[in-house]
């Protein structure tokens, strides 16, 4: 089985470098075009024998969604929206740049950045339980399906999964260089590698 992961479609914050997270925003005009292709493009990769999702999965927030149901309508399939997949929330920050960050919460965003993985933003989450209730949907996908699914998501998630699942430092540059995903971006994983880091990372939990 296999799990083909897409970052969302463009919006007006994407294009304005401002922190989205769990900020409602819908696609804008080039993120309904990204979708339409992105719809064109796995309908001609299933006509090829190349790609058999058999369901779409998504984050219930606007600009995922969007993208999901332009995917779900080309492809003929249905598409269930799960919490776990939202975008991390980074309370405060939600609505500024990373550069408006850095001057008017510099104590915050240094704590934060220098311990990335498991300090919160101010109201916001950390990396940590963005982790976890991804990997809780993800656990949800593979308990009911056999075949291959799409997933419709966001960045934060999908860098924090796959650092994880590669064993990777959360530091930022690391993050961003290995793992970020352009909009309607598709990554591969594998079920069988996902089922596994959602038992290791339950198997710590418990530990911790």
């Amino acid at each position: 089985m296999k799990m083909y992961f897409v970052r969302h479609g463009e919006t007006d914050w994407n294009v304005n470098k401002k922190i989205q997270g769990s900020a409602d925003i819908p696609l804008n005009e080039n993120g309904k075009r990204q979708a339409g292709e992105l719809a064109a493009r796995l309908v001609k990769l299933r006509r090829e024998g190349e790609f058999q999702a058999v369901r779409v999965y998504t984050s219930p927030q606007l600009r995922a969604a969007e993208t999901a149901e332009a995917v779900a309508d080309a492809l003929g399939l249905s598409c269930i929206p799960l919490d776990g997949l939202r975008e991390m929330s980074l309370g405060k920050w939600e609505g500024l740049s990373w550069k408006r960050v850095r001057e008017e919460f510099p104590k915050e965003y240094r704590t934060w950045n220098s311990q990335r993985r498991y300090r919160k933003t101010p109201e916001g989450e950390s990396y940590q339980e963005v982790v976890s209730r991804a990997f809780s949907a993800i656990a949800c996908i593979l308990e009911r399906e056999r075949e291959d699914v799409l997933v419709v998501t966001h960045s934060a998630v999908l860098m924090a999964v796959r650092c994880y699942m590669d064993d990777c430092s959360f530091e930022e540059r690391e993050m961003l260089e290995r793992y970020r995903a352009d909009n309607t971006e598709v990554v591969e994983l594998s079920g069988e590698e996902l089922a596994q880091a959602v038992k290791r990372f339950r198997e710590e939990e418990r530990r911790s």
